[in-house]
């Protein structure tokens, strides 16, 4: 990573060399490994009972890659789990997307 610069397109014009000082370039395979890390982190930090299976609670968290999913016996519990997931997200400067709610009742 040292001497690293990227150059940002914007409107097909190339902007001047922006000098890159910490991190990881998009697709190496030690990014992937790290934000899992980070995932993991913010799951655990979130005061979310991960142990058994829907069955046997009122929200899963299912997490794969850079995606979350929230599974809830009720939409109370999947908001509940959202607001702590993104809380403790914002503890290490982790900022969450919300998509589109796939909601089936």
């Amino acid at each position: 990573m040292n001497n690293t610069q990227c150059r940002v397109k914007v409107r097909n014009k190339l902007l001047e060399p922006i000098t890159v000082k910490n991190g990881v370039q998009q697709g190496d395979a030690l990014a992937c490994l790290l934000f899992n890390i980070a995932l993991d982190k913010v799951i655990r930090d979130a005061p979310i009972n991960t142990r058994g299976t829907i069955f046997y609670r009122s929200v899963q968290i299912l997490a794969n890659a850079d995606n979350i999913d929230i599974i809830g016996r009720t939409q109370a519990a999947m908001i509940e789990a959202f607001a702590s997931l993104e809380k403790a997200a914002k503890g290490i400067n982790l900022f969450i997307i919300k998509k589109r709610p796939n909601i089936c009742q």
